[in-house]
Formats: structure tokens, C-alpha cells, sequence
């Protein structure tokens, strides 16, 4: 088996030509990873593809070999991507949805600082660029900003899907599926709140960003739509609990 220091998990589904600008992006962020020694190995998860999908995949491969392109039939994005972990031989794991881009820098800003700091940490970068229907700008906040307030989470979601975390804590803390009928999805949304919940914390990459395609139909519109909440957890009860015991200690 061979070992890489990043797997780049890039995850497809119905994008199309949308995934061209995702692949090179991703060879760009490769190339750069190289010229600092570093080992990168690209993995496509394609979870129920399109044929235009499976096509420029496969096209791109031609030209760019080192790319491993996997297909599933999950139907769920939190399950493909805990896929990508399962197949994945680096040590760290890189998450890229096939209509963003990343920043050329973030492989290796994310691999510096998390090689920097080994606690349990899911890094994000600190900038997203949202493009096309709703274009706008989202800055991440670190958790260890004083501003951060875990309570938040109870009704936003503070980071983005697009993370990088050590393979090792993926597997320990998988994703969860969306089921719509029963109300239940926002996996990266429930993902964030499992990785607290398990010990890790959240922190962004300085001076990095990644593009974020916004489209008239997508897996969160249609979540939204269907009055979906994230999984239920008890990282919330156990912050009320721990609240209420400081409360009743310090009367």
C-alpha cells in the first residue's frame, strides 16, 4: 500500500462540465504540494454519476493519471465521503465537492499548520468565495477566537464541507446520512458538531480560501426545503448540563 501525506477526496455526482475547474483546480493545488515534498494523492469519490460525469472524469484522468477515480451508489453525500476516508492512504484527508474550487495554497498551508499543531483539529480556510446564483463572501471563525460561541451552532452552521482533518479522526468520526422524509440532514452541519462532541475543535488556515459554487438546485436548497434539522446530538444537552451545574455551584 502507498502512503501519501494528503489524500485529495474530490466528490462528484451530477456536475458535469461544472467538475472541470474543480480537476484543475485540484492539479494546481497538487503541483504546488509537490514543489514543497509533498505527497498528494487525488481520489474521486463518484457517488450515482451522470455519464457526463463518469466522462469528464475519465477524460481528465487521460491526461492526469495519478488520479483515482472510484464509483459508489450511496445516494448520500455524507456517506461518499466517508468513502473517500475508507479508500484514502494519506495521512491527512482533503474534502472538495467537483463544482468548488480550492484555493492553489490550500494543500499546503492546511498540511503546514496542521503538521504545526497536532491536536484533533479540522481546519477550514478562512476565506469562501461564493460565485454563481448568490454570490457572496463567508469568513470562517476559529473556535479559539473569544467571539466563537459553541451556542451558535444550536442554529447556523459555522464551517463549510471543505475541510482537512487527519484520516485517523475521520474514521472515528464518520459523516451521518441525510433522510429527508424523516427531517434529518445538513451532514457537514452535524459532522462539525460530532467533531467537537469527540474531542476535536475547529480552526482556519490564515491567508487561505476556497470558491463555492452556488446553483438553483443543490443537496442543501433541497434539504432546506424539506425543513430538515441537523442529526440530533447531545453535545447540546451536555453544554445546558454543564451550565446548569455551574449555575447551581455558584449559588
Amino acid at each position: 500500500m502507498t502512503s501519501f501525506d494528503i489524500t485529495a477526496v474530490v466528490n462528484g455526482h451530477k456536475e458535469g462540465l461544472l467538475a472541470n475547474s474543480t480537476l484543475e483546480g485540484l492539479a494546481r493545488c497538487i503541483a504546488a504540494a509537490k514543489l514543497k515534498g509533498i505527497a498528494v494523492e487525488p481520489l474521486a469519490i463518484l457517488d450515482k454519476p451522470d455519464p457526463l460525469t463518469i466522462e469528464v472524469f475519465h477524460s481528465f484522468s487521460r491526461k492526469f493519471p495519478e488520479l483515482k477515480i472510484e464509483i459508489v451508489q450511496h445516494g448520500d453525500l455524507g456517506y461518499a465521503r466517508n468513502s473517500g476516508v475508507e479508500m484514502a492512504h494519506g495521512k491527512w484527508v482533503a474534502f472538495c465537492d467537483a463544482d468548488d474550487i480550492w484555493g492553489e495554497e490550500w494543500l499546503v498551508s492546511a498540511y503546514a499548520a496542521a503538521e504545526a499543531d497536532r491536536r484533533e483539529i479540522v481546519w477550514h480556510p478562512e476565506v469562501n468565495v461564493y460565485f454563481g446564483v448568490s454570490p457572496h463572501v463567508f469568513l470562517h471563525i476559529d473556535m479559539e477566537d473569544e467571539r466563537f460561541n459553541p451556542a451558535h451552532l444550536v442554529y447556523t452552521n459555522a464551517w463549510t464541507s471543505l475541510c482537512f482533518a487527519s484520516a485517523d479522526f475521520l474514521r472515528r468520526v464518520p459523516y451521518t446520512g441525510t433522510h429527508l422524509s424523516d427531517n434529518i440532514g445538513y451532514e457537514d452541519w452535524s459532522f462539525n458538531v460530532d467533531a467537537i462532541r469527540n474531542g476535536g475543535i475547529h480552526k482556519i488556515v490564515r491567508g487561505t480560501a476556497h470558491a463555492v459554487r452556488t446553483r438553483h438546485v443543490s443537496l442543501v436548497k433541497a434539504t432546506t426545503a424539506a425543513g430538515c434539522i441537523p442529526r440530533p446530538s447531545n453535545f447540546f444537552r451536555g453544554m445546558l448540563e454543564a451550565r446548569m451545574s455551574v449555575s447551581s455551584t455558584s449559588s
